[in-house]
């Protein structure tokens, strides 16, 4: 859009070159008029007879510098009228439709595609129309009411329409208008029907996953109660069998019967893992700032109580605050806590560390312990269910604890993971982003 500054420049330009033609005229004036006689000008000019040689060269340069001047207008006029076809050109070739509006609301230029977007077979058939013939009743009124005045005020506008073919069927688009002054502009128009009906192929995929999500957990539900139920008898009927039929029963028999109870007890703690990993998959995150110390004080307290005999030291920073789902950090706290004081179990005095350190400009939580440890080449094992180590299998789990914790940090924005090495320990990492400062003081908990 040209302010006044500009209008002021052309203003300009236009006095100038206008005072320049009635310079070279009046000049031209004199020189034909000035006692030639009938004789021709340029002949009056080159003869040595009746003026001053400086007269008549001062004559011929005005005469060559009108020459050139008009020689110049024409060179730049041949310039512009190249570019002039080149832009053009480069506009019938876009995809988009590219049309101007002049202070009529008429179609000044249009490009091809705009006219074939329409459902016209050339520009020449709708140039210099109303621009109304692209749009149906309701969106011109949205266009004069709403969309031109706020363009106006801006300078621009950019979003959706809807147009109108030839044939009156309509059509989506995205359309962007630029003001060119205060009452023409110039307007990009896209087709956006096949984007549409991948947005409605989404929505009609994503409800249809929607459903299949609810008959999978409906199922699921299903599945994890009847198996419940199947284990409870199973589990009854060899502790009955074990109760009741002790003195008939030689070791073997024992040994046989304790081997069922125990692998009933894994089997529901398999599924208490199963059930709670699907709760995290699919629960909505609520954020806010909690003090991770303070829970984890909590959790190494209960540990101490399932084993009060052990020696164990428990060292937990005082400023462990984060943004996190309290409910979900819980049960990621539980599993990286109870996997230490579990892999801690055969050493001497077990010494299980919370605490956090500065990783390229991230918070970086972590819990360190001096247990078992593992080897780093099956680090890539670590999160994946039901995979479980070398070092592990000596011990009770599912193998699912740790790829709870790592559904719960990804859910977060965060990342996970481990490092170790085989009798030395293991260590888990995790980030969370967006730490707030909020801190809440709590002194270091230290328990033998």
């Amino acid at each position: 859009m040209r302010n006044n500054g500009h209008l002021k420049n052309d203003l300009g330009r236009i006095l100038g070159f206008g005072a320049t033609l009635m310079v070279m005229g009046y000049l031209l004036d004199s020189i034909i008029n000035a006692d030639l006689v009938g004789e021709s000008v340029f002949r009056q000019i080159l003869s040595p007879g009746s003026r001053e040689l400086a007269v008549r060269l001062a004559y011929l340069s005005v005469l060559l510098l009108f020459i050139a001047y008009v020689s110049d207008l024409m060179v730049k006029r041949k310039s512009m009228e190249e570019a002039l076809v080149k832009y053009q050109a480069g506009m019938d070739a876009s995809m988009d439709g590219i049309f101007i509006l002049n202070r009529k609301k008429e179609c000044a230029y249009l490009n091809q595609s705009h006219a074939m977007l329409h459902g016209y077979d050339s520009h020449t058939e709708v140039q210099g129309k109303s621009w109304r013939l692209f749009y149906g009743d309701d969106q011109i009124k949205s266009f004069e009411e709403e969309i031109f005045p706020l363009l106006f005020a801006k300078g621009e506008w950019r979003g959706e329409a809807v147009g109108r073919r030839r044939d009156g069927s309509m059509f989506p688009q995205e359309i962007s208008f630029t003001a060119i002054d205060r009452s023409s502009m110039v307007c990009i128009v896209r087709d956006i029907s096949e984007h549409k009906r991948f947005e409605r192929e989404l929505e009609h995929k994503a409800a249809a996953l929607a459903e299949a999500n609810g008959e999978l957990e409906a199922f699921g539900y299903s599945l994890t109660h009847d198996m419940r139920t199947y284990l409870t008898r199973i589990y009854s009927a060899a502790q009955l069998l074990r109760d009741n039929y002790k003195a008939s029963l030689d070791e073997n028999g024992r040994y046989l019967v304790k081997a069922i109870c125990d692998a009933n007890e894994d089997m529901d703690r398999l599924i208490t893992d199963m059930m709670v990993l699907s709760r995290i998959i699919r629960s909505e995150i609520s954020r806010e700032t909690v003090d991770l110390g303070k829970m984890a004080y909590e959790i190494a307290s209960v540990l101490k109580l399932t084993e009060p005999d052990r020696r164990a030291e428990f060292d937990i920073a005082s400023d462990l605050v984060a943004e996190c789902d309290p409910k979900l950090f819980k049960v990621a706290l539980d599993n990286l806590f109870w996997n230490a004081w579990k892999y801690t179990g055969r050493t001497e005095k077990a010494r299980i560390v919370f605490g956090s350190i500065a990783s390229d400009g991230k918070r970086t939580f972590f819990v360190r312990d001096n247990g078992v440890g593992f080897d780093m080449k099956d680090a890539d094992k670590l999160f994946k269910p039901f995979q479980r180590l070398q070092t592990a299998k000596a011990f009770p789990g599912t193998g699912i604890g740790l790829t709870t914790v790592q559904r719960i940090v990804q859910r977060h924005g965060g990342d996970v993971w481990g490092e170790g090495e085989r009798g030395k320990g293991a260590t888990f990492f995790f980030t969370l982003p967006a730490q707030r400062d909020s801190g809440f003081p709590q002194p270091p908990f230290k328990a033998a």
